[in-house]
């Protein structure tokens, strides 16, 4: 399984390279919006987006997810940010939840919208009045504007590539202000970052607690993290909480 591994994580890194090599001025989310827009326009199957998914059990029955969120403190009359909301799979669940124009999805692809639109329908885009956007500076401060109670970002962690971390952070930090949270799910390594596919780390805990710190905040886990399988190091899957302290992201 580790050779399997290191020859899929060294061909992500050679096409990532050589597709850089013609875009010299776009960053990884570029490559990863690009790659994953054709294949959805393929029709071929991806693990979390699109038509067919690959991982079947990704799609979370409403009540499941929702109830899940509620525990954690979401309410109806709350505003909430989906960070990274792909195709809206789980967002349709927190549109319908919520009340009118208080879903915020964001994410670096237009097209993932676009798809999340039709998968959502004009009768519920009518009534929810969900606010979607592409992630830039613009788009942050707006969110952050609307003084969310929750941001959730669900496997997004995964495919943040090393370079972007701060970024990541950084935004997260600036939308959930002093009076929010942020609830994040993926994968870490107890140590250091590593590659864990083509196209996804496992980012080092010590560095994510490091760039929440000096911004203000706070990291707590909210569940028990799993062992990763198969890569020789310490990498684990979870969820865990940020908060800001009074005050806000510095």
């Amino acid at each position: 399984m580790k050779k399997r591994l290191r020859a899929e994580v060294e061909h992500g890194r050679v096409d990532f390279e050589k597709w850089q090599e013609q875009n010299p001025s776009k960053t990884f989310k570029d490559y990863f919006a690009e790659t994953v827009e054709r294949k959805l326009r393929e029709g071929r199957s991806h693990r979390s987006l699109g038509g067919n998914l690959k991982n079947k059990k990704f799609g979370e029955s409403r009540g499941n997810f929702v109830r899940k969120l509620a525990k954690l403190g979401l309410k109806e009359g709350d505003t909430c940010v989906d960070y990274g909301c792909g195709t809206l799979r789980l967002g349709l669940y927190l549109i319908a939840y919520l009340r009118p124009g208080a879903y915020w999805g964001m994410d670096i692809s237009e097209f993932l919208l676009e798809e999340g639109r039709k998968l959502v329908g004009q009768e519920l885009l009518a009534e929810k009045q969900p606010h979607l956007r592409v992630i830039c500076p613009q788009s942050v401060t707006e969110a952050a504007a609307s003084k969310p109670a929750m941001l959730i970002s669900f496997k997004v962690l995964n495919h943040v590539h090393p370079d972007e971390l701060q970024e990541y952070v950084t935004n997260i930090l600036e939308i959930i202000g002093s009076s929010g949270q942020a609830i994040i799910r993926g994968k870490w390594s107890d140590t250091e970052t590593f590659q864990s596919s083509g196209r996804s780390w496992a980012h080092g805990m010590p560095l994510i607690k490091e760039l929440v710190g000096t911004r203000g905040g706070r990291i707590e886990m909210l569940d028990k993290a799993l062992e990763l399988e198969g890569f020789g190091i310490s990498g684990k899957t979870g969820t865990f909480r940020v908060t800001c302290r009074a005050g806000g992201p510095l």
